[in-house]
């Protein structure tokens, strides 16, 4: 059996032990609603996601930052580097990751 053939059968009422819980505001919203969830497993990224909660990629866009700054300022209370040099490490490595997947992606549909 290769890594692409996967068995889908329904882990809905399952819990994995390094499963993150929900942020506490959306127990009191009851219209909140999960767009992504984002692993690392053997050693590569592994994510499900509501890919139409926006629509529009340019909202992806947004809500990307909105994860880059939690994440650089996550990184600073650390004590690894300062938000804004924290968010220009992102940066650097999010602009080369989307160039070479832009590159992938015009390879592909110019076959």
């Amino acid at each position: 059996m290769s890594d692409h053939d996967h068995h889908h059968h329904d882990h809905s009422h399952e819990n994995h032990p390094h499963q993150l819980q929900p942020p506490h505001e959306v127990f009191h919203d009851s219209g909140a609603g999960e767009i992504a969830r984002v692993w690392i497993t053997k050693g590569q990224l592994s994510l499900s996601l509501h890919a139409m909660a926006f629509g529009k990629a340019d909202v992806w866009g947004h809500a990307l930052a909105g994860i880059a700054q939690q994440v650089a300022g996550a990184c600073a209370e650390m004590g690894h580097g300062t938000v804004s040099a924290n968010l220009d490490a992102i940066r650097k490595a999010l602009t080369e990751d989307l160039a070479k997947a832009a590159a992938q992606s015009s390879v592909l549909n110019n076959k």
